[in-house]
């Protein structure tokens, strides 16, 4: 079964939304973007949220110390890790199975070496020079169908909606779909029946 993550939440409301659909984990940007939340917000955001849900903070070359900190204080299971981090700064994250984001442009070619072998998995989203993400651009699903080559988790990102991720999933069969603004009515809120509908097509898949 291929697992949903609803990406760029700011409202409880929407979190109740996406687990009761079924999606599998939920994820919070703690950098610099419309979707941006604090730690507060975080917190309240997921309070009841089931344990069986991870937590995924996104995160965008910001202080490893302060990354640390955030991950504890609001409980999160996995960081996701946008910008331009080394393989040492994802060392540090072991613990929580670091998802390395990985940007590449059409003309991207895989490369024949792991391109992030501290990390547990690979989610490939849309190159948008400037933008780390959340851009409703699509990806290169060629790129991401090849990562599976590493034996890893790959998420596929980026441009993802209800009316195409059956058809990425036939191409791709990634591990996980991501989704942001694709499920959105503006950047941070989400539209519940197009949740409910991306979620649907994903478990018809």
């Amino acid at each position: 079964m291929i697992r949903v993550k609803i990406c760029g939440l700011t409202r409880e409301v929407d979190v109740e939304t996406a687990v009761q659909a079924g999606a599998d984990a939920l994820g919070m940007v703690f950098a610099p973007s419309p979707r941006q939340v604090t730690v507060k917000q975080a917190k309240m955001i997921i309070k009841n949220a089931p344990p069986q849900v991870l937590r995924v903070g996104v995160f965008v070359d910001q202080d490893p110390k302060w990354i640390m900190r955030v991950m504890h204080e609001v409980g999160m299971d996995r960081i996701q890790l946008h910008g331009h981090e080394s393989q040492k700064v994802m060392r540090l994250f072991s613990r929580f199975r670091v998802i390395r984001s990985l940007r590449p442009t059409a003309m991207s070619i895989v490369p024949k070496k792991d391109p992030a072998p501290a990390a547990g998995a690979l989610l490939v989203d849309a190159f948008v020079p400037g933008q780390a993400g959340g851009t409703g651009k699509p990806s290169n699903w060629k790129y991401a169908k090849g990562l599976k080559r590493f034996g890893k988790p790959v998420i596929l990102s980026g441009g993802l909606n209800p009316q195409n991720v059956s058809e990425a999933i036939r191409r791709v069969r990634p591990a996980m779909v991501d989704v942001s603004s694709g499920v959105e009515v503006q950047p941070g809120i989400k539209n519940a029946s197009k949740i409910r509908q991306f979620i649907r097509r994903v478990q018809e898949g």
